[in-house]
């Protein structure tokens, strides 16, 4: 490893050493100082030998805060000072600040780094699913005051909503406090929607699970035909474009493409019909398992199932934080589930057909914002490959 390249390792881990930035940034000076070839062929060890008032010169400091960082560096095992005994540094005596100790744990370090990323990526799928439960949160309470109005079991809920940290605060919770907390909200969302089930039941109105997977909101008074209405299609009849990285747009001779609603609308008006058994069958096996292992620790085969799913297959395929950001500020009312659900399914299985999952969905985004996204045609796609290949997943 050379020296840039071992520096920041360090910067990377350097949190996890107890190392703060202050210490860091003298690290940095000393470490600059050193000949770059010790770090290449091992001849020699590396060593800065410049005096604490040199390196607080460099540094802009006091030549105490330079001897409070070396004493930090060293508690860390980023150093060793081999000093004369009235501590003077000298090239020709081999005395300084040596970095061998450091270079010796670098496999320990690499691990760490890829330990932090782990974490990172957790972090961040964990923040996805409060985003997740928010959304649901509100959406139950809202339904909660419209049939019940503000009663002391609503009102319990929305004070125990209230108290939910910001978006800002979740960056700054530890792993396991993100954890608890993610795991709170999602049974605060459970017990809003058996709240909710129980009127519905009670009022003769439909329960969660006899609702569509996709609520239509679009309220069009003039529906469109399509000839791709049925999302179950028999074998042997000719499916969607199947071809690699292509994200799906409107058939051709579908009437939806001679009207010129918004994507949202005309996918919500068909998606409504689909229900979450419907759904199931058309997911991979490895997003089958997170829903498997959500039902049957006793939540609800419902919509939270799905996007739960997917937002923990997200990374796992190897999409960007960034796209799915975009995809679920962009894809409203479920409509980023799908798309994962549908780039999921077809990189899964003996013949994957997407080789970029991240660059497929930012494919679904760009077609959305043309109005050309056609998700029931993915759906369709789908179906007809599960008919034509019984026992397999798409």
């Amino acid at each position: 490893m050379e020296r840039d390249g071992f520096v920041a390792l360090v910067d990377t881990i350097a949190p996890l050493l107890g190392v703060g930035n202050a210490a860091l940034s003298t690290f940095r000076v000393m470490i600059a100082m050193t000949k770059p070839r010790a770090f290449k062929d091992g001849s020699q060890e590396p060593c800065c030998y410049a005096s604490q008032c040199e390196i607080a010169h460099k540094r802009m400091v006091n030549p105490s805060r330079i001897r409070a960082h070396e004493r930090e560096l060293e508690a860390a095992g980023l150093i060793e000072r081999r000093t004369m005994a009235n501590g003077a540094r000298s090239g020709f005596a081999g005395c300084g600040v040596y970095f061998t100790r450091a270079i010796a744990r670098v496999h320990d370090f690499l691990a760490m780094r890829d330990q932090l990323e782990v974490d990172r990526r957790t972090h961040t799928t964990l923040r996805g699913l409060r985003s997740v439960h928010k959304r649901h949160i509100k959406a139950a309470l809202s339904d909660l005051i419209d049939a019940l109005g503000v009663t002391a079991e609503v009102q319990a809920i929305i004070e125990a909503y209230q108290g939910w940290p910001d978006a800002d605060a979740l960056h700054r919770l530890s792993l396991a406090d993100l954890e608890a907390h993610v795991e709170e909200a999602d049974k605060l969302c459970t017990s809003a929607y058996d709240l909710l089930s129980n009127v519905l039941e009670s009022s003769g109105g439909p329960v969660e699970n006899e609702r569509s997977y996709i609520q239509d909101t679009s309220q069009d008074p003039n529906p469109v035909t399509c000839n791709a209405h049925a999302i179950m299609r028999s074998a042997g009849k000719p499916a969607h474009s199947d071809s690699v990285d292509a994200p799906p747009t409107g058939g051709a001779s579908c009437n939806e493409k001679e009207d010129r609603r918004g994507a949202t609308e005309r996918n919500t008006e068909y998606l409504a019909k689909l229900t979450p058994q419907q759904l199931y069958r058309l997911c991979s096996e490895e997003m089958q398992l997170y829903i498997d292992g959500r039902v049957g620790a006793g939540y609800p085969f419902d919509l939270r199932a799905f996007e739960i799913a997917a937002e923990m297959r997200v990374p796992e395929l190897g999409i960007s934080p960034s796209a799915w950001a975009k995809a679920r500020d962009e894809l409203q009312g479920g409509a980023a589930t799908l798309a994962v659900l549908i780039i999921d399914a077809k990189t899964s299985g003996p013949r994957p057909q997407i080789k970029s999952p991240g660059g497929y969905l930012r494919g679904m985004i760009a077609k959305h914002r043309e109005g050309s996204l056609n998700l029931v045609g993915g759906l369709i796609g789908l179906s007809t490959r599960c008919h034509a290949n019984p026992g397999t997943y798409p």
